[in-house]
């Protein structure tokens, strides 16, 4: 799997000193470079860095301030103060305010460049230490929710980073456009990323075209637990995308197929995920595919409720998602 590039923020207002610096990164790294205070408050809140270079002394804000402001947003994210100042004091707050670097003026393209990229992989290291990856993949907006939200809710409480892949627009089930609308509003109440493809309602294959449209988001994504449709399952979108997502994720070590309202009953689940303090944000994520709540039985919340607790007799009585473990490493 291709390797994403170190996503880096520079704070540097010394043009020149930005463009050295730019320079010795543009082939190893995705670098953002900020001049101005406000903006580097505001971007150095965000957790996408894998490292935050700053060089700013302003009455506004300085070093250590945006330290602090990237070490609460997201503590696996690497800081490297670039500084003249060589003061024990100034040293010993840096340490204090839990920088990673120091490196003093004039820099040296050699030693800089080796010490971001060990800080961009500490970073990521951390990052992903115990954390998983997550990638539900449905062949239509709804599929993932109904099958597998609690779990996904469940992932996101535990941290991880949760992705959604929706093949069709489903316009067979009602205007493209909306469900589309309904889509991203599911993905941004269950903090998902949410990636849409266009391949035409109830005629998805498990044909190369498909299998290499999710092999380029695992590419992307490099999930390490993917959840899809079983197999048994009457609706021959569904049997596709299995047989799709089964060869494009051929080296993720952790994939399970999830239960749908066209499941046939050869569907036999071997792992119930508990869902009891999930089931209401399962709930709240369904209703944001309104265009079909009100048409579609199996989207009734007493239903999706009542289906929870029929699994959860497998689950010492819990509100349950059922789930057939193609392969389970972790």
């Amino acid at each position: 799997m291709e390797k994403q590039p170190y996503r880096i923020l520079l704070i540097e207002p010394n043009i020149e000193v930005a463009g050295a610096i730019l320079k010795w990164l543009q082939d190893k790294a995705v670098v953002t470079h900020i001049v101005h205070s406000a903006d580097a408050k505001a971007k150095a809140g965000l957790t996408a860095w894998d490292v935050v270079i700053t060089d700013i002394n302003s009455p506004e804000v300085n070093d250590l301030d945006i330290t602090l402001i990237v070490k609460k947003s997201n503590p696996n994210t690497s800081v490297l103060i670039v500084t003249e100042h060589k003061k024990v004091d100034f040293i010993i707050s840096a340490m204090q305010n839990h920088a990673d670097g120091l490196l003093f003026k004039p820099l040296g393209e050699k030693e800089f460049v080796a010490k971001i990229l060990k800080l961009a992989q500490d970073s990521r290291t951390r990052r992903f230490e115990g954390k998983k990856i997550i990638l539900a993949i449905g062949a239509h907006p709804d599929d993932v929710e109904v099958g597998c939200a609690g779990a996904l809710a469940k992932h996101r409480a535990e941290g991880d980073s949760l992705n959604i892949l929706t093949l069709s627009p489903g316009e067979q089930g009602g205007s493209a456009a909306t469900r589309k609308k309904e889509s991203q509003k599911a993905a941004k109440l269950q903090d998902a990323h949410l990636f849409l493809g266009n391949f035409i309602d109830t005629e998805i294959s498990h044909a190369f075209t498909t299998i290499q449209f999710i092999e380029k988001i695992v590419r992307q994504v490099q999930p390490t637990h993917v959840y899809t449709h079983s197999f048994h399952d009457n609706h021959q979108d569904h049997r596709n995308t299995y047989h799709a997502t089964i060869t494009a994720c051929r080296e993720v070590p952790n994939l399970y197929c999830y239960l749908s309202p066209s499941s046939t009953v050869d569907f036999k689940p071997n792992i119930f995920i508990n869902i009891d303090d999930f089931i209401e944000i399962k709930l709240l994520v369904i209703e944001a595919f309104s265009s079909q709540c009100n048409t579609r039985p199996y989207l009734e919340p007493d239903l999706i409720r009542a289906t929870a607790r029929y699994w959860g007799r497998f689950c010492n009585y819990h509100l349950a998602e059922p789930m057939e473990v193609a392969k389970g490493h972790s």
